[in-house]
């Protein structure tokens, strides 16, 4: 896993036995973990559905059930498990998604208009516009 990334809550996680029907299902918690207690021995997938602005990676811990990861719904997990045997680390990796980038500056007061030497300003609200004049984002500079 690489390191920054941040938990997902909510994510429905889907646990279905090797013919393909859901045997249970939950939802990931604040820290983006999810747990299927109590099974017995057999083969399952696992699958994860994505939140709406949210795409998979192709870090997946498991092998995955084939295609392109990139256009999949969802990543699909095959995970045996054996009497007795706790599976653990079936993780899925998703990231926002669209191309994402980061838009920062500085905003400065020129008291002598000479474009050098100029202090700062805190607190001083900016915002993202969109093209069409939509606010996208609303922020303000540090102190």
């Amino acid at each position: 896993d690489d390191a920054g990334e941040e938990p997902i809550e909510g994510s429905t996680i889907m646990l279905l036995d090797s013919d393909g029907d859901v045997v249970a299902s939950t939802d990931t918690d604040l820290d983006g973990c999810y747990v299927f207690y109590d099974l017995p021995t057999g083969i399952y997938s696992v699958t994860q559905t994505n939140l709406p602005g949210f795409v998979d990676v192709t870090d997946a811990d498991g092998p995955l059930s084939g295609g392109d990861n990139d256009d999949l719904d969802s990543q699909i997990l095959e995970v045996p498990v054996d009497d007795g045997e706790n599976v653990t680390e079936q993780d899925f990796t998703d990231e926002k998604d669209g191309d994402l980038r980061t838009i920062s500056g500085t905003v400065l007061e020129d008291t002598d208009g000479d474009d050098a030497g100029d202090a700062p300003i805190s607190d001083s609200p900016v915002a993202l516009v969109a093209p069409d004049g939509t606010i996208v984002a609303t922020t303000s500079t540090d102190s």
